[in-house]
């Protein structure tokens, strides 16, 4: 039995995944559609973990604004915001990449 890290390794780089995965027995690709629900499926628990840090930061560096009331301290917010905004935009749209393969695979294999 291959490992996770086989499964998705043993994908030929001159080849693209869809025909890698017609050229597989059923069971293999079952066990494909497996491996990238169980790598989505790390995507959606950092990206949850990324989610609650967001939005305490947003409520943080709201807070913090009305509380402090100076012109620089926006950049500082900025500074802080901006980046966690983009990692999390960043690991949403690589959970929605894997979403949508699977359901692509999902309905080759049901052909």
């Amino acid at each position: 039995m291959k490992t996770n890290a086989e499964i998705l390794n043993a994908i030929p780089s001159e080849m693209d995944l869809e025909t890698y995965f017609n050229s597989l027995t059923i069971f293999e690709k079952r066990e494909l559609i497996n491996e990238l629900e169980v790598c989505k499926g790390h995507f959606s628990k950092d990206n949850s973990l990324k989610m609650r840090l967001a939005i305490f930061s947003y409520v943080c560096s709201f807070l913090c604004y009305f509380g402090v009331r100076e012109d620089w301290f926006i950049y500082y917010l900025i500074g802080i915001n901006v980046p966690l905004s983009i990692f999390l935009f960043m690991g949403i749209q690589n959970t929605k990449k894997y979403e949508k393969v699977i359901e692509k695979l999902e309905r080759s294999l049901a052909k």
